[in-house]
């Protein structure tokens, strides 16, 4: 049996205040035209960017769940850190009805599901990511509860409550943090690590669907595995190589892995060099872009030529002999909105303690500004 696993695509998301619906609306399309050589889709959590998700983020989702169940392609999903339990399991039954089978929470007991094929049956586990305290109040009426503790210990209390059969080729879908893995800047984690599992938890499992972490990776042999995101969410992603798994299951003992890339519309991409070079003309892009500029002494207007050259800039930095500095785009646009006078204001409430001006300075400050852009005439006595 082929499986597609697919996980974290955050549908929702933005970069910098840019909207990715057109880019995951590309990529999804994309997604289902692998989906039509497997025979069943695993999604392993992040189906949104957050709890409460917008009206275009849902419709898309509807959209996409709806295509693959016209593919006639069972869909196994569950939610991750990022999700909001009752909306990916909302009117479960209905959409089983249609092959989508969705675990919001974990509800006391892994839920399973029994597919088919020449080798026999392989029997399917949804396991929704958990914490520590849920897990403790889903098993409260179990007996004693009080020592888990950490995410290892919820993991192994949650997995128990399934009993494998070591006949059958058994399989996980789950969102959870493997000690080991490979970490990307734009994930969600714990402080210190917390919330880290080891990789043992997962023994008795012929494949271990994972999502939450944004890099494709294999472990334990490619037992265990991580799909990663369909796109790059943050520069620090740049250089991974996005895609789906796609895993036949053969015999008891026998997965076979493939990766398979995607192509995204845009690149999320990093340019360096002095401003006059990477924002010539022949370098336009549409990718989103964070560029580090190379300059000794500070170009003007460095943003505006930048953002001719590449419409969708997220990042700015300078880099030279003297600093290495960290300019957030969004920040510079809203101090280029910002007039004259808010500047004067806002600076001198920092330097004072957070006082602002009263009505005299502002007064004076006004008619200095006036002056200078030529729109007045000159203040104080004239000589």
């Amino acid at each position: 049996m082929k499986f597609l696993h697919i996980a974290d695509l955050h549908l929702g998301r933005r970069l910098n205040n840019i909207s990715l619906m057109e880019d995951q609306r590309h990529i999804l399309e994309e997604i289902l035209g692998i989906a039509g050589e497997c025979d069943a889709v695993l999604i392993a959590g992040d189906v949104y960017n957050r709890p409460q998700p917008g009206g275009e983020a849902v419709r898309l989702a509807g959209e996409f769940l709806t295509q693959l169940s016209r593919l006639g392609k069972p869909v196994y999903m569950i939610a991750g850190n990022h999700d909001g339990g009752e909306l990916v399991a909302y009117c479960a039954g209905l959409m089983s009805v249609s092959g989508i089978h969705a675990a919001g929470a974990f509800e006391g007991k892994l839920e399973r599901h029994v597919l088919r094929d020449e080798f026999g049956e392989i029997h399917l586990y949804l396991l929704p990511f958990v914490k520590p305290m849920q897990v403790r109040a889903a098993l409260r009426d179990r007996g004693d509860i009080s020592d888990i503790e950490s995410y290892e210990d919820a993991l192994r209390a949650a997995l128990s409550t399934a009993t494998l059969d070591p006949e059958a080729r058994n399989v996980l879908v789950a969102h959870q943090y493997v000690s080991g893995a490979q970490l990307s800047e734009s994930e969600q984690r714990i402080v210190g690590g917390l919330d880290q599992v080891p990789l043992e938890v997962f023994e008795g499992f012929d494949y271990v669907a994972l999502g939450h972490l944004h890099a494709p990776q294999r472990m334990d042999g490619g037992r265990v595995c991580y799909a990663g995101s369909p796109l790059k969410y943050a520069l620090t992603e740049e250089g991974q190589r996005k895609g789906v798994a796609v895993v036949t299951l053969g015999p008891k003992g026998d997965v076979r892995f493939a990766h398979r890339p995607l192509h995204p519309m845009r690149d999320v991409r990093t340019v360096t060099g002095a401003l006059r070079d990477i924002a010539a003309p022949e370098a336009y892009s549409e990718d989103f872009v964070g560029a580090v500029l190379t300059d000794e002494l500070p170009p003007t207007d460095p943003l505006g030529a930048l953002r001719i050259t590449y419409p969708n800039l997220i990042a700015m930095r300078i880099q030279n002999s003297r600093t290495n500095q960290e300019l957030n785009v969004a920040a510079l646009e809203a101090a280029e909105q910002k007039d004259p006078l808010q500047h004067f204001i806002d600076f001198y409430t920092v330097q004072n303690n957070q006082v602002p001006p009263d009505a005299r300075r502002i007064d004076m400050m006004r008619d200095i500004i006036r002056e200078m852009e030529g729109g007045g005439e000159t203040c104080g006595p004239s000589n």
